[in-house]
């Protein structure tokens, strides 16, 4: 009896030390979500600050997925640049998916900031309004490909005409 107590008491805190673990990592560019923590309210997370020299524009995105009501702030050398809101994202390719659930739900906040080529020191800090720890997830990934500007002026010109012309055969 006393070696099986032993036994789940080994398993439960190597389990606990995995999650600890696996919630202290620093996004990787286009490798998919990373969970990390806030310990206080205003405080920086426990991974903070994410260190990144970017050679080409990236997207930042966090979502909260533990408890419902956190919001987060995220900082560029101490300047705020995004606060989280709840809303429901688009899907990205799933590679978490508790992160990927959070992100499309509606019921958590999220948020995605745009970062152009050049070097970032980002800290994350939230509000801990359901209780510390508060975890997290964030990512960086190469932006979504975007409509040519060119091809959507020629499609919004041609829809113009289009409207003209049957404005013109109605008179």
């Amino acid at each position: 009896m006393k070696s099986i107590k032993l036994f789940l008491s080994s398993a439960l805190a190597v389990c606990a030390l995995g999650l600890v673990t696996t919630l202290k990592a620093d996004p990787v560019l286009d490798a998919g979500w990373a969970g990390d923590q806030i310990t206080g309210s205003g405080t920086d997370s426990t991974a903070s600050p994410y260190l990144y020299t970017l050679s080409s524009a990236a997207v930042f995105s966090i979502t909260d997925a533990f408890v419902v009501g956190d919001t987060f702030k995220v900082y560029n050398f101490g300047n705020l640049i995004l606060t989280t809101a709840v809303a429901a994202g688009s899907a990205f390719s799933p590679s978490d998916t508790t992160a990927d659930a959070a992100w499309t739900s509606g019921s958590y906040s999220i948020g995605s900031v745009y970062l152009s080529a050049g070097s970032y020191s980002l800290t994350v800090q939230g509000d801990g309004v359901g209780g510390v720890p508060a975890g997290f997830y964030a990512r960086l990934d190469t932006p979504r490909s975007v409509p040519d500007s060119t091809s959507s002026i020629a499609l919004l010109g041609l829809g113009l005409v289009a409207l003209f012309a049957a404005r013109r055969r109605q008179s």
